[in-house]
C-alpha cells in the first residue's frame, strides 16, 4: 500500500505540460476535449453522454413516483451521500431566484447566469443496477495535499493563520495557482475550461435586488457570514504571503473558487488517508433522492468509482445525491432549491431557526 503522502498528491514541479491533444483545434467542443482528456488518461465512462441541460423540458422532482423512466429499488437512503459541499446544475424545482428576479422586473438584458454552460449526465444506453457507469483514474484528482504542495499552501502549513474551511481552502489555493502558473499548459487545463466561469445561481453572487426575495429568511445571515468568512480567509492567507497570493487571485477570484470547491468537492478515503479532492465528470452528476448512485474511492482500480444502485434506462439522465439537506443548505451551497424537499419516509429535512429567550429570572 502506497504511502497516504504519496497516494494523494502530485508533486508541483511535475511536468503538467503533457496533455497537448492533436483533436483540439478551434472548431472542437470543450466538453469533448475534456471528455477526451479523461480517456486519454485511464477514465471510464462508456455508457454516459453529456447533454445541454435544458431546464423547460426538465422533469427532475424529488417525488421519485413521478420520475419516469427511472427505475428505483427500495434501498437505505440514511448516510448523506454527497460531496462535502456539491455541485448541482439547476432543475425544474431548481430554478435560481436570481433569474426570477430579473424575470419579474422585465429586464431584457442579456445575464449570463451560466445556463448555456449546463451539461447533464445521461444513459446511453440501459444500465443495470450495480454497475460501475464511472471511473476516473487517481492522476485526475485534484487533491488537498496538491494545495499544500503549492508555494502558497506551504505558506499557510507554516504559519498559525487560522481558516474558515482548510480543506476547501487548500483545494482552491491549488485551483487558483494552477491555473495562473500554468495556465493552457495544465495537465487540468480541459478539466477549468469546462468549469462554470459565472455563478450566478448561487446567492453569493446576487445583487441587492435579488436579495431582496430572500427578505425575512435566516438565509440572509447565512449568506452575510459566508462572505465574511471568504472575505478574512482571503486577507489572512494574504498577510503571510503578501507578494504571492495578491498575483494569484483576487478576492473575486478567490470568492469564485470558494464556491466552485464548496459545490463539487468529494470527501474521500484514499489508500487509508482520508482528504478531499475535486473529482472531473463525477462533478456534473445533478442531485436527486432517493439516491441511484454511490461513489467511492477504489483501492484496487486506484480510481473513484460511480456504482448504480438501481436500474436507469437509455436516454434518462443519472443523478447523484447530495444527501438529505435543508432547502438553505442547498440554495447556498448550490444555487437550487428543491420544491419539494421530502424524503419518501415523509420526512421533511427543511428547518427554521428560532430565537428563544427567558424573562423574569434573576
Amino acid at each position: 500500500m502506497l504511502s497516504s503522502s504519496s497516494s494523494t498528491t502530485r508533486p508541483v514541479d511535475e511536468d503538467t505540460t503533457k496533455y497537448n491533444p492533436l483533436h483540439k483545434s478551434a472548431e472542437a467542443d470543450k466538453f469533448q476535449i475534456f471528455e477526451q482528456w479523461l480517456r486519454d488518461n485511464g477514465a471510464q465512462f462508456p455508457q454516459l453522454e453529456l447533454r445541454q441541460y435544458d431546464k423547460q423540458n426538465d422533469t427532475t422532482n424529488n417525488n421519485h413516483e413521478d420520475n419516469e423512466g427511472l427505475c428505483y429499488d427500495n434501498i437505505d437512503n440514511e448516510a448523506e451521500e454527497k460531496k462535502d459541499g456539491g455541485a448541482s446544475d439547476m432543475g425544474q424545482s431548481a430554478d435560481s431566484v436570481a433569474m426570477m428576479s430579473l424575470d419579474n422586473n422585465n429586464d431584457t438584458t442579456a445575464i449570463d447566469d451560466g445556463s448555456n454552460e449546463m451539461r447533464s449526465v445521461h444513459a446511453t444506453s440501459p444500465i443495470p443496477p450495480q454497475t460501475v457507469c464511472v471511473s476516473i483514474p487517481k492522476s485526475c484528482l485534484i487533491t488537498v495535499e496538491m494545495g499544500q504542495q503549492t508555494p502558497i499552501g506551504k505558506s499557510i502549513l507554516h504559519s498559525d493563520v487560522e481558516l474558515d474551511a482548510p480543506k476547501h481552502i487548500f483545494l482552491m489555493i491549488y485551483l487558483l495557482w494552477d491555473r495562473k502558473v500554468n495556465g493552457s499548459k495544465s495537465f487540468f487545463a480541459p478539466y477549468y475550461d469546462i468549469l462554470p466561469q459565472t455563478l450566478r445561481n448561487m446567492p453569493i453572487f446576487w445583487n441587492a435586488d435579488e436579495l431582496q426575495y430572500l427578505e425575512g429568511s435566516h438565509l440572509l445571515t447565512q449568506i452575510n457570514d459566508r462572505s465574511d468568512a471568504i472575505r478574512e480567509d482571503y486577507e489572512r492567507i494574504c498577510s503571510i504571503s503578501p507578494h504571492d497570493f495578491p498575483t494569484i487571485a483576487s478576492l473575486d477570484d478567490f470568492r469564485w473558487a470558494r464556491m466552485i470547491v464548496c459545490s463539487r468537492n468529494f470527501g474521500l478515503l484514499i489508500n487509508g488517508h482520508r482528504t478531499s479532492a475535486l473529482v472531473p465528470h463525477a462533478d456534473m452528476l445533478n442531485h436527486h433522492r432517493p439516491r441511484e448512485t454511490k461513489w467511492t474511492f477504489c483501492e484496487e482500480r486506484q480510481c473513484f468509482t460511480i456504482t448504480t444502485l438501481q436500474s436507469i434506462q437509455a436516454g434518462c439522465q443519472v443523478y447523484d445525491s447530495y444527501g438529505q439537506k435543508c432547502n438553505h443548505r442547498f440554495l447556498l451551497n448550490y444555487g437550487f432549491c428543491v420544491e419539494r424537499n421530502v424524503e419518501v419516509d415523509g420526512f421533511c429535512p427543511n428547518e427554521v431557526p428560532l430565537e428563544l429567550g427567558l424573562d423574569g429570572f434573576g
